[in-house]
């Protein structure tokens, strides 16, 4: 009798062992599966917000932004299906700050809406190499001249500027920026009214400034954040608009009023 009841004894503290295990295995996965379900909806939560965000750019880049007056307007909007609260600001930016790819164009604009120069020359600072052999850009530079009172009444002038000695003829530029490769100034005419900007060789980042004044307008930032009403989920889309400018292949091409003659 006695070895009888070790032997039950024994079943027993084996059977409550193997409770108190698959007790843990099946609170770990019961724990898990919870874990699992809340970031699943934080990330749902996440993605609605940050989807909210974007709506606020979207409204932003369809209102009309040359229409805008203020250096910074800053316009509220709510999202029902998010169940989010949307702040956006447009920033109008008066230096042109981009990265160009090779053979691309960009436009630098010299007049105001009332078609007065605002200032008396640019700045244009180019390329993030430190040393020739990176074979930084050089940059093909017209600018654009309206005169109503002559014929024609639009003129281009052309100027090169070379990083590096390519072999190609091209002046070379020394002077560097101050966190750029390199660094030139174009003093502008009366009539001067825009100017397009081309890298060869490379892509390149560029920033122009203006000279003797600020520039117009050159592209605004567009910042929207969306907060979660429910909650403190909050998320934040920037984003930049540069001008619109005509395709590269338009630096190539003459036009006419009626007919040509050489």
């Amino acid at each position: 009798m006695t070895r009888t009841h070790s032997q039950s004894g024994q079943i027993g503290i084996i059977i409550i062992l193997l409770m108190v295990v698959m007790l843990t295995i099946g609170l770990s996965l019961a724990s898990q599966a919870t874990r699992d379900v809340s970031l699943s909806q934080q990330n749902e939560v996440s993605n609605r917000i940050f989807n909210a965000a974007e709506v606020g750019v979207e409204q932003a880049l369809s209102s009309d932004l040359n229409a805008q007056t203020q250096d910074l307007v800053t316009q509220t909007a709510s999202v029902a299906a998010a169940n989010a609260n949307v702040n956006y600001s447009i920033q109008r930016v008066k230096t042109l700050n981009t990265r160009l790819l090779q053979g691309t164009t960009a436009r630098v604009q010299l007049t105001d809406s009332s078609g007065a120069q605002t200032t008396t020359g640019i700045t244009i600072e180019w390329g993030k190499e430190t040393a020739c052999s990176q074979k930084p850009a050089t940059l093909l530079v017209s600018v654009f001249s309206f005169d109503s009172t002559t014929y024609p009444k639009t003129s281009v002038r052309y100027y090169a500027y070379a990083p590096c000695d390519y072999g190609d003829g091209i002046t070379v530029v020394n002077t560097a920026g101050s966190t750029y490769f390199r660094q030139t100034t174009i003093t502008l005419q009366p009539k001067d009214v825009l100017v397009r900007i081309k890298p060869m060789y490379n892509d390149t980042a560029v920033i122009v400034s203006g000279v003797g004044g600020t520039l117009p307008v050159q592209g605004y930032t567009i910042t929207s954040t969306a907060t979660n009403q429910l909650g403190n989920e909050t998320r934040s889309v920037q984003v930049n608009r540069t001008l619109s400018t005509a395709p590269s292949v338009m630096d190539y091409v003459l036009f006419s009023g009626t007919t040509l003659t050489k």
